[in-house]
């Protein structure tokens, strides 16, 4: 059966800091049961940063790592914004959206500047 899993499963079992409740979403993982959507990664990126104060570079690699445990719908999409998030200065959904334009040649309109920069660089 598969279990969808939002960002607080996913943060207590990265942080480890609730023993209870590290052990069910560890449970539920473990089986590979556990599956999510990249707006919950890019939850559980923001969340780290500002909350947690986890570098970028950390929280990019430890959300590229937790794709071998946790299926995730667009998973190559999700990989590529992670590594782009630990790398860059962008927003994880500006990544998820240069990810998309990088990997399927979706073409991105914003007003964002940084955001655009970034997409014609590619």
């Amino acid at each position: 059966m598969q279990v969808l899993i939002d960002e607080t499963v996913i943060l207590r079992y990265l942080l480890e800091d609730d023993k209870r409740l590290f052990k069910e979403a560890s449970t539920v993982i473990a089986a590979g049961e556990a599956y999510t959507y990249p707006e919950i990664f890019a939850r559980v990126a923001v969340t780290l940063r500002d909350v947690y104060r986890v570098p970028r570079s950390q929280i990019g690699h430890t959300l590229v790592e937790l794709l071998e445990d946790v299926y995730v719908v667009e998973e190559d999409i999700v990989r590529y914004a992670s590594r782009l998030f630990g790398s860059s200065m962008l927003d994880y959904i500006d990544c998820l959206l240069v990810a998309r334009n990088a990997l399927h040649g979706d073409q991105i309109m914003s007003f964002d500047k940084p955001l655009m920069k970034r997409n014609l660089a590619l």
